[in-house]
């Protein structure tokens, strides 16, 4: 004799995941739509599969673990997610929301506090929330929203970043080799692999969300930082994850003099330090780390006066191209 009136939530499997292209939302308790950003559907969820705003396909969870409709679902034109300015104490320059917009709401993704005078991102913020499987979303060219200036995100071409070395420190400059040496690249605030859905990773893909970061250090250590923390994230509660840059890196000419690096003329400037602070669902500071953004000083440089130093809860090599990073006190951290 079978039991009687067990209910079964419903889970996203990787397969629906990457097959589906509709945008997952549910009604809340006040009716209001939120995106779905797990892949546990609790039993009766019922989920709102947007193409667009006339084009909605419903499917619910049963007690059975099954939709009444199956996934995965497509359509021909999915929507594409809406940046919205917007206001908020802790950015002190222009606020952007990534997101979706139905009936009026801002359904949030992540926010990106820019600075556009200097052309940079001072931080990108989203809640990260438990998953089981993760996969490479499909290629995606980065955007500048109409926001950041064509100039600026062509300053990200290797052969721009060698022409900016040598407006710096002369043609004879020794920092890169060639217009071909990738020694810079885009690096992401928000972590596309932080999200569940295809639509959620592509958003990120954004100029917006991006700092000039030395790509041995985004490859090496600040990828095992990302990694580890989505293997932490709890399975009933997200985290919510705060990355940007600190000040100006400063290089020195064959004279020993020091030169403050911008990637565009006199804008957009590589931080010298990039940060990740992590809280609870309370706000609660977990974790701090902070790396050192140049792979050009061999040495481990000295911690800044804003991160008391603690140990790191996993190990980092601790070499200037996998990158020299601290793990400061959360209590402590100013941002």
């Amino acid at each position: 004799m079978g039991f009687t009136g067990v209910r079964s939530d419903c889970r996203l499997t990787r397969f629906i995941v990457e097959n589906t292209n509709r945008i997952f939302t549910y009604r809340d308790d006040s009716g209001s739509y939120q995106l779905l950003r797990t892949e546990l559907v609790p039993s009766g969820m019922k989920l709102s599969m947007f193409c667009d705003v006339n084009n909605v396909l419903e499917t619910q969870c049963q007690d059975n673990g099954e939709f009444t409709v199956a996934l995965p679902m497509t359509c021909g034109s999915p929507m594409e997610p809406h940046v919205t300015k917007s206001k908020d104490a802790a950015c002190p320059k222009t606020l952007y929301i990534v997101g979706y917009v139905i009936e009026g709401q801002q359904l949030e993704l992540y926010r990106s506090c820019y600075d556009e005078n200097n052309g940079r991102v001072l931080y990108s913020q989203s809640d990260v929330y438990f998953k089981t499987f993760f996969f490479r979303p499909p290629f995606v060219q980065f955007t500048t929203d109409e926001i950041v200036t064509p100039a600026e995100a062509a300053a990200y071409f290797k052969h721009n970043i060698y022409s900016a070395f040598q407006r710096t420190f002369g043609d004879a400059q020794e920092y890169l080799s060639s217009p071909n040496d990738l020694v810079i690249n885009r690096g992401h605030l928000v972590a596309s692999a932080d999200f569940l859905f295809v639509d959620q990773m592509s958003s990120t893909y954004r100029y917006l969300n991006i700092v000039p970061q030395f790509k041995s250090i985004n490859d090496q250590n600040w990828e095992k930082v990302e990694r580890w923390l989505r293997s932490q994230v709890p399975a009933n509660s997200p985290f919510r994850i705060k990355t940007g840059g600190i000040k100006v890196l400063k290089l020195q000419d064959v004279k020993g003099d020091y030169y403050d690096i911008y990637l565009s003329e006199s804008k957009l400037p590589v931080p010298k330090w990039i940060y990740k602070v992590v809280r609870d669902h309370n706000g609660n500071g977990i974790y701090v780390f902070l790396s050192f953004n140049s792979t050009f000083e061999r040495s481990r440089p000295q911690a800044p006066d804003l991160c008391q130093p603690i140990p790191c809860p996993f190990h980092l090599s601790d070499n200037a191209n996998e990158g020299f990073i601290y793990c400061c006190d959360p209590k402590r951290f100013p941002y």
